[in-house]
């Protein structure tokens, strides 16, 4: 039998729910089933999982979907000190028990996670919610309104990675073996990347730098002394930072010549 037909029939539906959870090119696969179900080729593993009700309506805020689990899902490991860099694509199916065919029920990422004493509850939102996304953002200011490294940009990062290893790591410090020749704070506004276990690339804003040490956002998990990393300098959006540091004037974005006085306050310009 088809799944519509299963489904719309009056006592043969038994209903299962399928929830993969992707980060990176790592899967997290569970059912609401009582016991592990394949498909796909994939097993999915039976956990205590359930959902809100997911809604058919325009209104992008009402799509979101709140998923109850247990608090030591491997999947919720990913948010253990703050979200993951990389975001986690959420794909609810539903099928019927003894049938092989599946739909799509809704499809979205993880925002975030909140524990409670017995249980997890992971907000999730619909994948819908990128088309409102702001489309033109940019303003006529002096600073360059580009990502560095982004496409704007138009820099390699990798023309300017610089690989080193971990000496120390105490907190949100991370001290590596060398940093000669690279002043204070170069990396300031820059970022640090590392490859954990999983074969996810981490990565924690650099806010400050002295000598081999740096200061990142958050502690990294995982992270010990000999590991490998790679350090990416910041910018300050900057005309004299892009040009002297990245030799990337030609791709400035910003009007840092326009005149500071408004013609239109009415001030008089000579």
């Amino acid at each position: 039998m088809t799944y519509a037909a299963i489904e719309s029939s009056a006592q043969s539906g038994r209903p299962v729910e399928l929830y993969e959870f992707l980060s990176g090119a790592t899967y997290y696969r569970y059912t609401s089933a009582d016991g592990d179900v394949v498909y796909g080729g994939n097993t999915y593993t039976a956990v205590p999982i359930a959902r809100g009700a997911v809604e058919a309506t325009s209104e992008t805020a009402r799509l979101a979907l709140d998923i109850t689990c247990a608090r030591d899902l491997p999947v919720l490991g990913l948010f253990a000190l703050m979200p993951p860099d990389q975001i986690v694509a959420v794909t609810l199916r539903r099928l019927h028990a003894g049938d092989g065919e599946a739909i799509t029920l809704w499809m979205g990422r993880v925002l975030n996670v909140t524990l409670n004493n017995a249980a997890a509850e992971v907000h999730c939102e619909s994948v819908y919610t990128s088309l409102k996304r702001t489309g033109l953002r940019r303003l006529y200011q002096k600073g360059c309104p580009h990502v560095v490294y982004g496409p704007g940009c138009g820099l390699d990062r990798d023309d300017f990675k610089v690989v080193r290893t971990v000496s120390t790591v105490s907190g949100t410090t991370v001290t590596v073996s060398t940093l000669s020749g690279y002043a204070d704070g170069y990396f300031a506004g820059g970022y640090l990347e590392w490859e954990s276990a999983t074969g996810i690339f981490e990565r924690r804003a650099i806010r400050a730098q002295t000598g081999a040490a740096l200061t990142i956002s958050f502690p990294l998990p995982g992270l010990a002394a000999s590991a490998s990393v790679n350090l990416y300098p910041g910018c300050d959006h900057s005309l004299a930072t892009c040009d002297g540091k990245f030799d990337n004037r030609l791709n400035y974005g910003g009007q840092p010549y326009y005149p500071d006085k408004n013609p239109f306050n009415g001030v008089a310009i000579y």
